[in-house]
């Protein structure tokens, strides 16, 4: 397991995503049946992991020389499900190869007496709009012709998977 240099980056508030992510899997496989103490230990040091910023992605848009990052696009399309539709959002995921994105996946809560299939269809709507006015047009077009929802049962804890809109 090589960990040169995490440690100076994780000072300076910057990691790189994929060397950190490795070593990080690789240690916590090593750890196996930990005693409490060493459980304590591990719990104290990974407490504040979360809080750990990672650079977002830089997205194309239409317009030449400006960049969306992909966290901008993740709590603005958040922000705006929540208020147009009342849905709390818990998960959101931005798809594509390199500064492209070609799929969105969203999860939300649902509520007792939601139509899941007539709300999946207005947070694809919200999405497609906010896909159009961060990235214009022509970037948003892949993403928006595939928009995944998912609706977790707060009591059950588990996921309906909306089927795809036509």
């Amino acid at each position: 397991m090589d960990h040169r240099g995490i440690s100076g980056d994780l000072a300076n508030g910057r990691i790189d995503d994929d060397r950190t992510d490795v070593w990080l899997v690789d240690a916590g496989r090593e750890l196996g049946n930990l005693s409490s103490d060493a459980s304590r230990l591990v719990a104290a040091i990974t407490a504040d992991l979360g809080t750990v910023l990672r650079p977002g992605r830089p997205l194309d848009t239409d317009t030449v020389g400006v960049c969306v990052s992909d966290r901008v696009l993740k709590q603005i399309l958040a922000v705006g499900i929540r208020r147009a539709l009342g849905r709390l959002v818990v998960f959101v995921s931005v798809d594509g190869d390199d500064d492209a994105v070609d799929r969105l996946r969203v999860g939300l809560i649902a509520r007792y007496g939601d139509i899941l299939p007539d709300r999946s269809d207005d947070v694809r709507e919200v999405a497609r709009t906010v896909l159009a006015d961060l990235l214009g047009p022509e970037h948003a077009r892949a993403a928006s012709a595939r928009i995944d929802v998912r609706w977790q049962d707060l009591e059950t804890r588990d996921w309906w998977e909306s089927p795809a809109a036509d």
